[in-house]
C-alpha cells in the first residue's frame, strides 16, 4: 500500500511507503503543471491531475513514471473525482462541472452550477456526487449529468465531506463554519462556528472522532462524532492542509505546506510519530 501526495509548487507527486513510512520516489510532472489535487485509478494504475494554472488535465502513468497523454480544458480546474469510469472536474472559472471519458479523455457533458465550484465527494451508494460552490450546495445525478438537487445557502461552502454512516454532508466554508446537512434532503441540521479557516474533513469511526484541518489557527481542531462537542486540537507546528486517516484508523495523515512535509499522527496520543520531508507545498493525500 502507498501514500500518495500532491506537491503544488515543485510540480510532482510524492509517494511515501505505507508500511515504513519512507519516501519512496517523488515523480516530477514537469513545467506549468501544479498540482493542488488529483485521484486515482486503482485498475489501469493512472493518476490523472487538472492542473489550475493552463486548465490542462494530465495523465501520469504510474509504471512508466511519467505523463503519457492530457487534455486542454480551459479555465481554472480545481478538483477532480473518477465516478463510473467518469472523470469529473470542476472549473472555478466558468462555474461549471467537466465530465470526460477517462479511457479516451473524450468530452462527455458539461454541467453548469454556481459560483466557484471547489470540492467533491462522492457517494457510490447512490451515484450522486456533491458540490459546494460559493453561496449553494449542488447534489448531481452522476448517472443522469444532472443536477438531482441544490441548496442556496448564506455561507461561502468550499470543501465538503460525506459520512456514509449518518448520511450527513459536512461542509467547511471560507467563513469559518462547519455546516452539517443531512444528505438526502440536504437540509441544515447544524452549523459550528468554532472554527477560523477550514479545510479539510474526514471521520474515524473507530475511535469516534471528526478531525478537521484550520488554515487559520494552523492546527486540526477534533470533535467527538457523536456529540459534535470540541475535545480539543492538534498542533501541527506548520500549516495543514491535506487530511486523511489510515486504513485501520490509527493513524492520522496531514501535509505540512510550510514545512513541505508529510506528518503522521498517533490517533490516541495526538502525537506526532513520524515527518517526511516531500515537495514543496504538499496538499492531497491519498492512499491506495
Amino acid at each position: 500500500m502507498k501514500v500518495y501526495i500532491s506537491n503544488y509548487l515543485s510540480k510532482s507527486i510524492s509517494i511515501v511507503d505505507y508500511s515504513t513510512f519512507k519516501l519512496e520516489k517523488e515523480i516530477q510532472l514537469g513545467d506549468n503543471i501544479y498540482p493542488h489535487h488529483f485521484c486515482i485509478d486503482k485498475e489501469s494504475k493512472m493518476i490523472y491531475i487538472p492542473s489550475s494554472s493552463n486548465g490542462i488535465l494530465y495523465v501520469l502513468d504510474l509504471e512508466k513514471n511519467k505523463i503519457i497523454d492530457n487534455v486542454s480544458i480551459g479555465g481554472n480546474l480545481s478538483q477532480i473525482v473518477l465516478c463510473n469510469n467518469e472523470l469529473f472536474i470542476s472549473n472555478e472559472d466558468s462555474n461549471s462541472i467537466y465530465i470526460l471519458d477517462k479511457i479516451n479523455l473524450c468530452p462527455i457533458g458539461i454541467i453548469s452550477v454556481d459560483n466557484m465550484p471547489h470540492g467533491f465527494d462522492f457517494d457510490e451508494n447512490v451515484n450522486k456526487l456533491y458540490v459546494p460552490c460559493i453561496n449553494s450546495i449542488v447534489c448531481i445525478d452522476v448517472i443522469s449529468k444532472c443536477i438531482d438537487k441544490k441548496i442556496d445557502t448564506n455561507f461561502k461552502a468550499w470543501h465538503i465531506k460525506i459520512d456514509k454512516m449518518k448520511k450527513e454532508i459536512y461542509t467547511s466554508t471560507l467563513d469559518g463554519k462547519l455546516v452539517i446537512l443531512d444528505e438526502e434532503t440536504m437540509d441544515i441540521k447544524r452549523i459550528i462556528e468554532e472554527f477560523l479557516l477550514p479545510v479539510e474533513i474526514c471521520f474515524n469511526y473507530k475511535y469516534r472522532k471528526i478531525y478537521i484541518t484550520d488554515l487559520g489557527y494552523k492546527n486540526i481542531r477534533i470533535l467527538d462524532y457523536n456529540t459534535l462537542k470540541y475535545l480539543g486540537n492538534i498542533e501541527v507546528d506548520g500549516i495543514p492542509q491535506g487530511l486523511e486517516i489510515s486504513k485501520n484508523e490509527d493513524l492520522l495523515f496531514v501535509s505540512d505546506t510550510q514545512r513541505n512535509s508529510f506528518k503522521v499522527y498517533d490517533v490516541k496520543s495526538n502525537k506526532l510519530i513520524k515527518e517526511i520531508r516531500v515537495g514543496k507545498e504538499p496538499t492531497t493525500i491519498i492512499c491506495m
